[in-house]
């Protein structure tokens, strides 16, 4: 069981995890393919503050560790569906995890 769910690990959703985790919050955060999204694929970003220039991939990575060593919890998996039962959402993968 977790404060908060993440589903997609791109940017958003790591920076989610990152200021949650600063909350004091418990966290996971699933991805379907690769974390870091679609910028990850990226040769250069330049648009980022406090990075000059970097690789998507080197901007994924950072994203990825920063929450890892806050304590997220990371898998790999595709979320097929979610319910609600009052206050708690359960979250199905196509792994079939819960």
């Amino acid at each position: 069981m977790y404060d908060i769910l993440v589903v997609g690990g791109g940017p958003a959703g790591l920076t989610a995890a990152i200021y949650a985790l600063r909350a004091g919050k418990s966290v996971l955060v699933i991805e379907k393919n690769g974390f870091g999204g679609q910028i990850a694929s990226s040769p250069k970003v330049e648009n980022i503050p406090g990075f000059q220039l970097v690789t998507g991939t080197e901007f994924a990575d950072k994203l990825t560790e920063q929450a890892m060593a806050l304590g997220a919890e990371v898998e790999l998996e595709k979320v097929v569906a979610v319910e609600k039962n009052g206050d708690v959402f359960a979250v199905s993968t196509e792994e079939g995890g819960t």
